[in-house]
């Protein structure tokens, strides 16, 4: 039993990874702004705080991505879209960017607008992070796993940032439903692998690479994100390039093979398995042979363990308002990948946790200074 405190306003964050950091950041820096004193802040984590950023983006840290425009950018994410617009009116990625520079966190904008640290270094991060956070005195970690919300009665405000796996018996024992859990940003198991491990295709649709299991990459985490609730096996359709084109090179060299046509655009040791017709001169085969040569279906089975793995579900958004408060019970409070919101590759989960956080510690720190009061 965690010893109890003198403090006023007791505060526990279960979850210590990027939305449970920067809600208890943000609710530290609010407070101190109001020259607050009379609380005190627990973080429980059965693992080491921020472990879980260190993976991410391939251990850069794509902490976000700079799309400016809100719609656009919650574009991008399959569950939560509209749930995320008054979210993102609040702390969007401008007001992100401002915080990590704040804690001394540069950052550089790759051409496809994802974004990371100057420093290429999650571990970077998290050190900035937790060095932040090391200022304040009225904070604790406390390495413990909470199973149960009898286990945090003590507390007077509760906030649930943690990661969604073995989640599901907290969340319900606060009285909260959840949406099921399932694996999305992963690889995809496929009926009928073409034996080409690492070859890798930059298709019209996007790119992605065969491998010992079936596909993987950028675009297959995107289609395992779209199809997360799909029963398997499920078809998919990619566009492997712009037929166009290659009607254009059957008119130019209609006496070379169409296999070697389609070599000009795609790999070759991929077309001679995806092309029957390989080495028939280009003039003999039909147009609609030649569309249909420009896509590529495949037949999912499974999915498997690689990517991100972000999960797909969580607390359900209509048992939320709009400062991922709890509807069912009072003071309690809801954050990051817990709930039923998750985005495509290139920054955008990591966005929610930043912004939801952000939201939440506001609204914590609003419950206990007058709204009109807080700067």
């Amino acid at each position: 039993m965690v010893q109890s405190s003198p403090k006023k306003n007791k505060i526990a964050i279960v979850g210590a990874g990027p939305s449970g950091i920067y809600c208890a950041l943000t609710i530290l820096n609010l407070f101190k702004k109001n020259n607050y004193t009379d609380f005190c802040i627990d973080v429980f984590d059965k693992d080491e705080p921020l472990k879980t950023i260190l993976k991410t983006g391939n251990g850069r840290c794509n902490i976000t991505n700079f799309t400016s425009d809100i719609k656009e950018f919650a574009s991008n994410y399959p569950r939560g879209e509209k749930f995320l617009y008054s979210i993102f009116s609040r702390h969007f990625i401008f007001d992100t960017l401002d915080f990590f520079k704040s804690i001394g966190i540069d950052t550089y904008t790759e051409d496809d607008n994802r974004v990371f640290p100057v420093s290429q270094s999650a571990k970077d991060v998290r050190n900035k992070l937790l060095t932040a956070i090391s200022d304040f005195k009225n904070i604790k970690f406390i390495k413990k796993k909470i199973h149960l919300a009898s286990e945090l009665s003590s507390y007077n405000k509760i906030v649930i940032s943690c990661g969604s796996k073995d989640s599901e018996n907290l969340i319900k024992s606060f009285g909260h439903e959840i949406v099921e859990f399932k694996k999305a940003l992963c690889a995809l198991n496929i009926e009928n692998n073409y034996n080409l491990q690492g070859v890798s295709i930059k298709s019209e649709d996007g790119d992605f690479i065969f491998t010992r299991k079936g596909v993987s990459g950028p675009l297959i985490f995107k289609i395992s994100s779209i199809n997360a609730y799909k029963d398997f096996p499920y078809e998919v359709k990619i566009k492997l390039y712009d037929e166009n084109k290659l009607f254009e090179l059957v008119k130019k060299y209609p006496k070379k093979s169409i296999g070697n046509l389609i070599s000009t655009m795609l790999p070759r040791s991929f077309v001679k398995q995806h092309v029957p017709d390989f080495d028939k001169n280009a003039c003999e085969i039909s147009k609609s042979h030649l569309v249909n040569y420009s896509f590529l279906k495949l037949k999912v089975i499974s999915t498997y363990s690689e990517g991100e793995i972000v999960r797909a579900g969580g607390v359900k958004l209509s048992d939320l308002d709009k400062n991922c408060k709890s509807k069912l019970k009072d003071n309690l409070w809801f954050c990051g990948e817990i709930i039923d919101v998750d985005g495509f590759c290139g920054g955008f989960n990591l966005q929610n946790c930043w912004s939801s956080a952000y939201c939440v510690a506001f609204d914590v720190v609003s419950s206990i200074i007058s709204n009109n009061n807080l700067e």
